[in-house]
């Protein structure tokens, strides 16, 4: 109940007003809840990735996404999420997520998530999201080319060395279960 309440709340605050870049840092607020933790009283590790949903859902709303989702049949899918835990996040903390594209190749985008609290980084995560239109995977930059209908154009941002690194674990990771 609580996650559709956030639902509710991410569209009564319109992100869809004006258009954002891209490559702009997108970014959502959340205040823990008791209810959003555990028995050690912090945040419970089975709220992150549910909040990283509804920041990306930010997003893509921002981004434009919005009618390639619901008239054109565009998804989003999660192919991958690593979090990394840094320190606790505590009950009623004022919790700001940030979310930066950090590269797309031709199947997969790559997405880094903040955790910030006080401006301290609490822990963060890599995503790599594939785009589907009609059950096929699509690139970001072919989503990108039909949201600015062809008006401008994006370049990936250069490889970086921790998406290269989840590139090559989940490469071992996949001849590892093949083998």
């Amino acid at each position: 109940m609580s996650q559709l309440l956030r639902y509710l709340r991410l569209l009564a605050s319109r992100p869809w007003r004006q258009r954002r870049d891209p490559l702009l840092v997108s970014e959502q607020h959340f205040r823990v809840m008791p209810w959003d933790c555990d028995f050690n009283f912090h945040l419970t590790n089975g709220r992150y990735p549910v909040w990283l949903d509804l920041a990306r859902t930010r997003y893509l709303i921002e981004m434009g996404c919005t009618p390639l989702f619901v008239k054109h049949g565009w998804r989003s899918v999660l192919a991958s999420q690593t979090l990394t835990f840094i320190r606790e996040i505590p009950p009623l903390a004022d919790v700001t997520l940030r979310s930066e594209v950090l590269h797309w190749d031709r199947k997969y985008l790559y997405m880094e998530h903040r955790f910030l609290v006080n401006g301290r980084l609490h822990a963060t995560a890599i995503a790599r999201i594939a785009m589907l239109k009609g059950g096929r995977v699509r690139s970001f930059s072919a989503m990108l080319d039909v949201i600015y209908a062809n008006s401008r154009q994006f370049e990936s941002p250069d490889l970086p060395a921790q998406v290269a690194a989840k590139m090559a674990l989940l490469d071992a990771k996949k001849q590892a279960s093949e083998g």
